[in-house]
């Protein structure tokens, strides 16, 4: 598959980097860092992996899902509602847009004109039910947030760690599509309901969110090429995460040697 990644750089700066940082392209050396990418659809678990393994292997931990959420709250208090005839207002707004890229305790935290949403707050009622709805309209807020997601690459602290692991929906075919290991999660709808509801403490629908990604017209959820495919409810979450941390650990130490050659 032909690499996407310099059509991603175009976009970054077809907008501008408004960033904390100030670079216009990465400044690491990808050459010595290691990208993991697990993608998938709503609650197969992508969350508490990607934080487990991230910590196991000293690795950025990187939750797009979060710059999603956060835009999708900036563009609801500005009064711009999911809708096509909303394009061109949505499409303004987020031009003008700040945002800034920081790490805390090893996760990457983002804020949009500002605004920096707890946790607990980006996983409101309101939040879940919209945000779908918002990056499958305006394809200005998918732009918008893999231009704040590669910013990470600029940051002090992915330059001391040993790289990151990235989760969401395509992160490993639209951020990081020559990724040293691409995951894709899925897992039986009766298992999204129950880990959603009785684990997360959620109440939105996973699956009716996984359709709209799975059908929208731009950078539709979908699984990545050479991605190995992770069963996550026919595994307790243990067991999930010894069975990713094992194809990390290996890839790492492949990547460690070849790096002292």
């Amino acid at each position: 598959m032909k690499s996407k990644l310099p059509l991603v750089l175009s976009i970054a700066l077809f907008f501008g980097f408004n960033t904390v940082y100030g670079h216009n392209k990465p400044n690491a050396n990808f050459s010595t860092k290691m990208i993991v990418t697990i993608d998938g659809g709503s609650a197969t678990k992508k969350s508490p992996i990607s934080r487990a393994i991230a910590k196991k292997f000293d690795l950025l931990y990187l939750e797009t899902g979060a710059i999603y959420r956060t835009v999708t709250y900036a563009l609801m208090k500005a009064g711009i509602e999911p809708e096509i005839g909303n394009k061109r207002r949505a499409d303004k707004f987020l031009a003008k847009a700040k945002f800034k890229c920081f790490v805390q305790d090893g996760i990457v935290q983002f804020s949009v004109n500002d605004i920096h949403l707890s946790a607990k707050e980006m996983r409101s009622k309101e939040i879940n039910g919209n945000v779908a709805k918002y990056s499958s309209t305006f394809k200005s807020v998918s732009d918008f947030c893999t231009k704040c997601a590669l910013d990470v690459l600029n940051s002090r602290e992915f330059a001391e760690h040993k790289g990151l692991i990235a989760e969401g929906r395509t992160c490993g075919i639209i951020l990081f599509p020559d990724a040293d290991l691409k995951f894709w999660f899925i897992a039986l709808e009766s298992a999204k309901l129950d880990f959603r509801l009785n684990i997360e403490k959620e109440e939105d629908n996973p699956v009716e969110r996984d359709e709209l990604d799975s059908k929208r017209a731009f950078y539709p959820m979908t699984e990545p090429e050479n991605a190995i495919v992770v069963w996550t409810s026919s595994r307790v979450m243990e067991a999930n995460i010894a069975l990713v941390a094992a194809f990390v650990e290996q890839k790492l130490d492949v990547k460690l040697h070849a790096g002292q050659k």
